[in-house]
This record gives structure tokens, sequence and C-alpha cells, in this order.
């Protein structure tokens, strides 16, 4: 088969894309990964096949905007920076899919995917990473600017909320700009855009495990749940020898990262900077926007390192804790890795995962503007605490199969195979 797989997002949504890839060229299949420019070299080092959408600058205009971090205004940055990438994206699918033999593979904004598979007939498989991505009543992500509350209301008053934000927040934002795009390639007008149409109807693969969240009646028709794709970056992106010799050269340190795209973190850096030397403990601060970290260049306190990227694969595991925004990458490799998580949730989906690790008993949520003082209190928990370590490693032994994870979402894939001239 062909497989050709459009992954939109930052490191943790393109990232479990190159674990599914590498798993379909050890079964035999052919893989194209679409992605930002920006992702180039990553995907190249894993030997599967890129294709380019849109430039480097392209991406780091985008996560240039302030709003894409904001609870509410989040999703408009969102469809802002994405839907002049639609079209292109479109045409560029068409050009790569081979009639009879490809299988087009879209993560959860990879809306491009839907418009092959209707407009061509391609076969295709919609991958949600987590949760949040789906609409559901029975069982209600916890949306940004929402606690518990909604939660504990009659199912029937969950559904007709839903059903009113989609109409007036969700298609009042993306729902005219589709259609028109839509329009200009020969295709319908479509709404309940999130709910409904985004899914694809021949395959919906919620890539994580149901203990993470259960496969709910009001979920999209053909869902399965596997398990989180884990990516084990290898070979040339190591951990540098600076870190490497940083981490062996003490007792285990904190981890810090804001998000891969996430530009506008110093009070982030600020508080874990402050809450580490109260703590009397070592750090790892990870971004590549040096400017975020607060001190002047050159001058970093010994016991922090900063590193612009290191493969969570490889450093995770050798961290105390690690204090994250909540992306759904970052939260598996941390659970896979058995290491206790604060998570501090900016805007999308983080507040649904940050939800489902505290519920778990391996990670504890704080806003982050709290004060450093509640950062080192809930570090200082988070690291001593029995019950926090027990439950990390017993979140980590059900995370342990990875080869049977992958095997079920390969097999689901698989299930796609067109038949001769079908596509």
């Amino acid at each position: 088969m062909h497989i050709l797989i459009e992954a939109v997002g930052s490191a943790g949504d393109v990232h479990p894309f190159l674990a599914i890839g590498q798993a379909l060229v050890a079964r035999g299949h052919d893989v194209d990964v679409m992605a930002s420019a920006y992702f180039a070299e990553r995907v190249e080092q894993t030997g599967l096949d890129f294709i380019a959408v849109g430039t480097v600058e392209d991406y780091q205009r985008a996560v240039s905007q302030l709003d894409l971090w904001h609870p509410r205004n989040a999703f408009k940055a969102v469809w802002r920076e994405s839907k002049d990438h639609l079209l292109p994206a479109y045409d560029i699918l068409q050009k790569h899919i081979r009639p009879g033999e490809t299988v087009l593979i879209g993560s959860t904004l990879a809306w491009s995917v839907r418009f092959a598979q209707e407009r061509l007939g391609t076969p295709a498989a919609t991958v949600h990473l987590s949760p949040g991505c789906i609409l559901s009543a029975d069982a209600p992500a916890r949306l940004p600017g929402m606690g518990r509350w909604f939660g504990c209301l009659p199912v029937g008053w969950r559904r007709a909320f839903l059903a009113w934000l989609e109409k007036n927040f969700i298609d009042g934002v993306v729902k005219d700009d589709l259609n028109v795009i839509r329009a200009r390639i020969g295709l319908p007008p479509v709404s309940r855009v999130l709910s409904h149409w985004q899914h694809s109807p021949q395959a919906v693969i919620c890539a994580f495990p149901d203990w993470f969240c259960a496969p709910q009646k009001d979920w999209p028709a053909h869902s399965v749940t596997t398990g989180f794709p884990i990516w084990q970056q290898a070979g040339t992106r190591a951990l540098s020898p600076e870190l490497e010799a940083f981490l062996d050269a003490g007792d285990a340190p904190i981890g810090f990262t804001p998000g891969s795209a996430m530009a506008f973190g110093r009070p982030f850096f600020e508080r874990a900077l402050a809450a580490c030397k109260a703590l009397g403990r070592r750090a790892v601060f990870i971004t590549p926007f040096t400017e975020q970290l607060p001190w002047r260049e050159g001058e970093a306190p010994a016991f922090v390192h900063h590193a612009s990227y290191a493969p969570f694969n490889a450093l995770v595991p050798r961290l105390a804790a690690l204090v994250h925004h909540g992306g759904i990458g970052t939260t598996a490799q941390a659970m896979h890795a058995g290491v206790p998580q604060l998570i501090t949730p900016f805007a999308h989906d983080q507040f649904d995962n940050a939800a489902r690790v505290e519920r778990l008993g391996c990670g504890a949520q704080l806003k982050p503007t709290a004060s450093a003082a509640k950062w080192q209190n809930a570090l200082s928990h988070l690291v001593d605490d029995a019950e926090v370590r027990a439950a990390c490693q017993r979140v980590s032994t059900w995370m342990a199969d990875e080869a049977e994870v992958m095997a079920q979402i390969v097999a689901r894939i698989e299930a796609l195979a067109p038949r001769g001239g079908e596509s």
C-alpha cells in the first residue's frame, strides 16, 4: 500500500505520526509524510519520505501569535493560521495520490484529507491523539474556562449545551470560510464541522488507551481506541554531549517546557527558576525560543541547563519530574517514562489532558499564573510522594506494550486497503 499521512500542528502533533509511519514501513508499505516544512529534517531522519506544506516562515509566524495560547481565543487563532493552507495541501495530496494504491491518514486538523476523501474517493482514516479532539456529551472533555461542574450536569443538558456551543462558536468561526473553500473544489457545504464532518466515515482511530478515555456511544461511527503511539527517536538526535554531562553531574533534575511552539513562556520559566532555587533542585529548561529564558545570555545559573530541543524518549526517563503545558505528546511521554507531571495548561486540549492525568494520580495541575511558592509546593509533593510514584509506575506499566499499540493502529489502516481502480 501507499500511505499518505498529513499531520498538522506542532511537534507533539507530528511525532506520533512518525511512529505510525515507521510501523507501516516495517510492514512493507510505502509512506509519505506531509507536514510543515519546519519538520523536514526530523521527518527525513526517520527514513520516511517528506512532503512540505507551507514554509518554515509560515510556521514561525503562526507560533508567534499570542492568541494561540489564550484559552478562549486559541481556536480562532488556529483557524486563522491554518485555513489558507487547506487548498494548497489538497493540491499537494492530489499530486501524490496513486489511484488504487493510496490510503490517506489525517490528524485532527488535516481537513485537506477529508476533502480528498470526499472529492476523489480515496480511502482515509482520521487519527485523534487526545479525547479533547472529540465533542462528546457522554464523556465531556474539560474545555477551557469550564470546571468540573459541566460533567455533573444531566447528559441531556450537556448535549444541548454542546450543540449550542458548536452552532454559535465553532461553526460560527469556521463554517463560512470552510464552505467557500469547499465550493472551489466542487464540494457541497457542511455544518456541525467538529462533531460530525471532520471525522472520516470510514475509520476514526483514537490514538489513546481506553483507560485514558473509554469509548462513548456518542463518538463518531467506526471509532476505535488503541493506545499512545510513542515515537522512539534515536540516532542522530540523541541527547547532546552538554546535556548528557549535566544529567550525569548530579541528582535527577526537573524538566520544564511550555511546549515546543510556545514563544511567550518567560513567566513560566521565571516561576520554574524561582521554584527550583527554593527547592535546591537542578533543572533542564527546554525551549527553542531563547528570549524566554529569565537570564542574560551566558549567565545561566549553574543548577540549570538549557536545551533548544531534546528527544523526550531519551530525556524524560532521566528526570525527577516534568513540568509542562499539557500537550498530549508530552503528556504521553511522561506517562510512558513513569515520571510525575505538573501541568500548567494554556489552551486547546491541555485542560482536559491535565484533568485526566490528575485523575490517574500520576500528576497535578496548576494555573500558569500561580505563584512560584505554589509551584514549589506542588513540585515538592510530586517528587517526594510515594503514592504519586506508585501511580506513575502503574501507568507506565500499562503503556509498556508499544508493539501491540502499533499493531492495532496498523491493522486499522491496512483494513482500508483500496481495491484496484477504486481511488
